[in-house]
């Protein structure tokens, strides 16, 4: 079994939204994605959806016309194929898991 600590894999910058891949295996890929306030990250058109999971702070994810706002502890599913970003709402800093079937 692999672990991680996500207080270890943080990492945040100035310039733009880290990522920081947790797990790559058969089918998975989970990476961490730290935000500093006002931060937004363009996420790719997944063929098979996404999962986002807010650990820390408050993001806006905006698909088609819609924006949902998601707190920490709330999971967010989008998809397949969805055109969609994902964006810091707070003034402090965001921290997200952003998981994937591979």
């Amino acid at each position: 079994m692999q672990t991680h600590a996500i207080a270890d894999a943080r990492r945040f910058s100035l310039r733009e939204v880290q990522r920081q891949e947790l797990v790559s295996q058969e089918g998975l890929l989970i990476e961490l994605l730290s935000f500093e306030a006002g931060q937004r990250f363009e996420g790719p058109v997944e063929p098979a959806g996404c999962v986002y999971q807010v650990l820390e702070g408050e993001a806006l994810v905006r698909e088609g016309g819609r924006s949902t706002r998601l707190g920490q502890g709330v999971l967010g599913a989008l998809p397949a194929g969805t055109e969609h970003t994902i964006e810091n709402a707070g003034g402090g800093l965001l921290v997200v898991l952003r998981i994937l079937p591979a």
